[in-house]
């Protein structure tokens, strides 16, 4: 009787390994069907949704237009301004250059140079010396005459046509 006993529990034993065996099969294909099931819809799924509209129609691509080579323009000659701190007659001297892909643009910027340069001198003149003793200052009036800039050609050819103002040296005393 005590083999029988035995035999029992070494059988109940290969059926529970036999269960367990079967159980971590079935949990590793539910595992690998969910990561197949993620991947189509994060990888493939968007894909198939942007060339679709919502009436079931193709939609047309538009190709990009590809992009000019970046281009710089020196605003020549250097602007030099003078205003008062503490009593004291202060100078500044900046070279600019105007970066844009616009080859138009920058011809506009030739033909209308006077007005550019009259916004940016009184631009320049009008900062108090607080705004250079920093350089996050420096940063702020590159971009108002980034502005300042845009502005000029926006009235004049009716669009911005330049990316930035780049400081190409700046000194103060």
């Amino acid at each position: 009787m005590a083999d029988d006993d035995l035999e029992s529990q070494e059988k109940a034993q290969k059926k529970g390994a036999r269960n367990k065996l079967l159980l971590i099969i079935i949990l590793l294909l539910v595992l690998i069907g969910a990561g197949g099931g993620a991947a189509w819809f994060f990888l493939l799924a968007p894909g198939d949704a942007e060339t679709a509209t919502a009436e079931g129609e193709e939609a047309e691509e538009a190709p990009a237009a590809p992009l000019e080579p970046m281009q710089y323009q020196s605003l020549a000659p250097p602007f030099v301004v003078n205003f008062p701190y503490q009593g004291r007659q202060r100078y500044l001297q900046a070279e600019l250059s105007v970066m844009s892909r616009d080859a138009a643009a920058l011809e506009a910027l030739r033909l209308h140079m006077p007005a550019v340069r009259h916004a940016l001198n009184n631009l320049f003149s009008a900062q108090l010396i607080l705004v250079f003793e920093d350089p996050s200052g420096i940063e702020a009036l590159r971009e108002l005459a980034t502005a300042e800039v845009r502005q000029v050609l926006e009235r004049e050819i009716g669009r911005p046509g330049i990316e930035e103002v780049l400081f190409t040296s700046f000194v103060m005393q």
